[in-house]
């Protein structure tokens, strides 16, 4: 009663390689092959917005939170600042506006 626990058999060397290929050349598979060679490749462009330096005061909790949210996310305490509120500065705009 020494089943295997595994529905598929294992890769042949062949197939190891294969994957190995695509996996190294970001190959996107067959059927993407023949699409890519048919349409041109875009690239997008970004451009930086320009910025404004706030000198922001708010509670040291706060600031602590921000701190901890930068250290285990690893973006910088600006950009947390920014995620945090830009939702709510979309939504009271919105609101004044109708």
């Amino acid at each position: 009663m020494n089943k295997s626990k595994f529905s598929k058999p294992p890769l042949t060397a062949f197939e190891k390689e294969k994957k190995a290929e695509e996996f190294l050349n970001f190959y996107p598979g067959k059927e993407s092959k023949s699409v890519q060679t048919d349409e041109k490749v875009q690239t997008r462009t970004f451009t930086k917005e320009e910025v404004k330096p706030l000198a922001l005061r708010f509670p040291m909790s706060l600031a602590n939170d921000v701190k901890e949210i930068s250290a285990l996310t690893g973006l910088s305490i600006n950009a947390v600042c920014v995620e945090l509120l830009r939702p709510a500065a979309k939504l009271k705009l919105k609101s004044l506006k109708e």
